[in-house]
């Protein structure tokens, strides 16, 4: 093999050595680029779901307290019912007693 034939394969041998150590260097710098747009998704995801748990708590806050104010107006309703039934009995009930009373 001549010496210009060595000089060539050496050339190329380097020329090649220093694509895969560019293709290497390419192929890890792309790696780290997806991994950091991954990041940032996962990120920007995080967000928004934390930002829709926020809006249906208070969506669900809201539909609660509506619901206890409805329930508690409805609770005041029967007793003031039960009251006023109470009442209307009570004087049957008094008459009832007194003469009992009176009657012993």
């Amino acid at each position: 093999m001549s010496l210009e034939a060595m000089e060539t394969l050496t050339a190329v041998e380097a020329r090649l050595q220093k694509k895969r150590a560019d293709a290497a260097a390419g192929a890890k710098q792309a790696a780290a680029d997806a991994k950091t747009r991954g990041e940032a998704l996962v990120a920007e995801a995080r967000n928004r779901a934390q930002a829709e748990i926020a809006a249906l708590t208070r969506q669900t806050d809201e539909t609660a307290k509506t619901a206890a104010a409805a329930r508690a107006k409805e609770s005041e309703r029967e007793c003031e019912a039960l009251r006023a039934a109470a009442k209307a009995k009570e004087e049957s009930a008094v008459s009832f007693v007194v003469e009992r009373i009176v009657s012993s």
